[in-house]
């Protein structure tokens, strides 16, 4: 054979190989500047099947590009391999990680966990104690226990039982038919223990080991200390007067504290019943609060049952109390005890407070405008709501040992921040607000001060969220910053109320209808099939 028809023969077998190599340069221009411009359009119209597109397409300019590669090594079979291999680890490479970090996170995966859905009527109590249960009580009367060991563990209740957690949340208090019975949670393990004490008598406080109750047999109540540990012989008991019509032997219904942190009537129709503030907050106080009809109001020594310093407040005297937890203060020596509030109601409306320490006064308020007004007692203040005599112009004021003078949430400092477009919600502490500027921001109820800012990424006006029980959770709607963000994108954040650090922040798409803060940085969320409870 000739020179001239060997080189035909080999320029023959390279161009059999496969496509021409100016075509296959051509192909992979084209493809590239297809991609190219898919990537600019999907970035600015936010379409998710563009951006995939620019993947591909610049995948399959890479293999082009391979098979114009002049040579004939590799073979041209090996080639054609090597170029859809690189092509598909291109496309993939620019594709897979885009689509993994604009998946939302899946709610259901990160909750500890799941029950079925809040309905109306349902409630949900908590601590602001870490790792502590979650009492779910159901409007039918069923109720729930919800730990980080054991999931949600099914009580067993009838009509009428109140349900409870102590105040450090380590005990399930329960009362039904005039008994109580205490109930040891272990968080960490199978939640509820089988160590239980079963006590006569309706509970007015649980302080560490002694449950204070009051029971009432033969027209005579009286109140006990019963040690936990050895309940079946009172610590103490003193006489707690006559039987009332509760208990079956005629008289006037027995009065009992207020619920701490829920607004109330300053002035009720009828004075709150004994087991009325357990069953609103579903949490059992730890100091004992007793109205003696003759003396009035005093507070009780769970140690030994005998009143702590001096009356609290006559019985003449139209008053709501409870006894809270003081607001959080810089590192003093003072003792960090719980703090008793009256807030006490004249003729005209007006309220004025007055603070115990120990039976002891801490402060007294100015008396309020006369007025219509609901009170709220909680970590050592009073928030009044409702409207002044002689205006019909809602509003809101508070009293506090800061101020002797009833003024507005934040007093004049509260004006000076940024204009306030949304409020997440306010405890006797702190308000939670969103601002013009994106903001959340922490404000003491009573000073003004700034106590944290946190930045928002949705519009603050579309904010949903709570506060309570140490937390603050928030659900913002973020508008879409990527062509593979699905459609609605929302952020469930958790943070701590004192300290406003972010405790939990997921990315969802789900349609949630109900979310409420938990102690210990948590969240109940509701959605259309369940309610899951998350962080912790």
């Amino acid at each position: 054979m000739s020179e001239d028809a060997a080189g035909d023969d080999r320029a023959g077998t390279r161009r059999g190989d496969g496509l021409d190599p100016v075509l296959a340069l051509g192909v992979a221009v084209v493809l590239a500047a297809f991609a190219g411009v898919a990537a600019l359009l999907a970035g600015h119209l936010l379409l998710g099947w563009l951006r995939l597109l620019a993947g591909v397409l610049a995948g399959g300019a890479l293999g082009a590009a391979i098979l114009a590669l002049p040579g004939a090594r590799p073979g041209p079979r090996a080639r054609r391999v090597m170029a859809l291999g690189l092509a598909l680890v291109l496309a993939a490479a620019l594709t897979l990680p885009a689509v993994r970090a604009a998946r939302p996170d899946d709610l259901a995966e990160r909750a500890s966990t799941r029950i079925a859905p809040l309905a109306e009527g349902d409630a949900v109590a908590s601590v602001p104690v870490a790792g502590s249960p979650v009492l779910v009580r159901r409007a039918d009367g069923s109720a729930q226990l919800l730990t980080p060991g054991a999931g949600a563990v099914q009580l067993e209740t009838v009509p009428g039982d109140v349900l409870a957690l102590s105040a450090d949340g380590t005990r399930l208090v329960q009362v039904s038919a005039g008994v109580t019975r205490v109930t040891e949670i272990d968080p960490a393990s199978d939640g509820l223990l089988q160590r239980w004490s079963e006590v006569a008598g309706e509970p007015l406080a649980l302080a560490g080991d002694v449950l204070v109750v009051r029971a009432c047999a033969e027209g005579v109540c009286r109140i006990s200390g019963v040690d936990l540990e050895a309940p079946t012989e009172p610590l103490w008991t003193v006489t707690g007067g006559a039987a009332d019509a509760a208990d079956g032997a005629g008289g006037e219904a027995s009065r009992g504290p207020d619920p701490v942190g829920v607004s109330v009537p300053a002035r009720p129709d009828a004075p709150a019943g004994l087991l009325d503030a357990v069953t609103a907050t579903g949490v059992l106080g730890d100091v004992p609060l007793h109205a003696d009809p003759v003396q009035g109001w005093v507070q009780l020594d769970p140690a030994t049952g005998f009143p702590v310093g001096q009356v609290l407040a006559t019985p003449d005297q139209d008053c709501r109390i409870a006894a809270t937890t003081p607001a959080p203060a810089p590192a003093s020596l003072e003792e960090d005890a719980p703090v008793v509030l009256t807030a006490c109601s004249a003729e005209d409306g007006a309220l004025t407070v007055t603070a115990f320490r120990h039976g002891s006064v801490l402060w007294t308020s100015d008396p309020s405008p006369a007025g219509d007004w609901e009170v709220r007692l909680e970590d050592g203040r009073v928030l009044a709501t409702g409207t002044e005599a002689g205006t019909d112009v809602a509003g809101e004021i508070v009293a506090s040992a800061e101020r002797a003078a009833w003024t507005a949430p934040g007093g004049e400092a509260a004006g000076e921040i940024l204009t306030p477009v949304a409020r997440i919600g306010l405890d006797g502490s702190r308000m939670v607000l969103a601002n013009d500027a994106s903001q959340l921001v922490a404000h003491d109820l009573a000073t003004g001060e700034n106590t944290w800012t946190a930045p928002l990424l949705g519009d603050p006006r579309a904010l949903r969220g709570g506060l309570g029980a140490g937390s603050v959770v928030v659900l913002e709607r973020l508008p879409r910053e990527r062509a593979l963000d699905p459609r609605p994108l929302q952020r469930l954040r958790v943070l701590d109320a004192a300290s406003g650090q972010e405790l939990l922040s997921l990315r969802t798409a789900a349609e949630i209808t109900d979310v409420q803060p938990v102690g210990g940085g948590r969240a109940m969320v509701t959605t259309d099939g369940s309610t899951l409870l998350l962080g912790g």
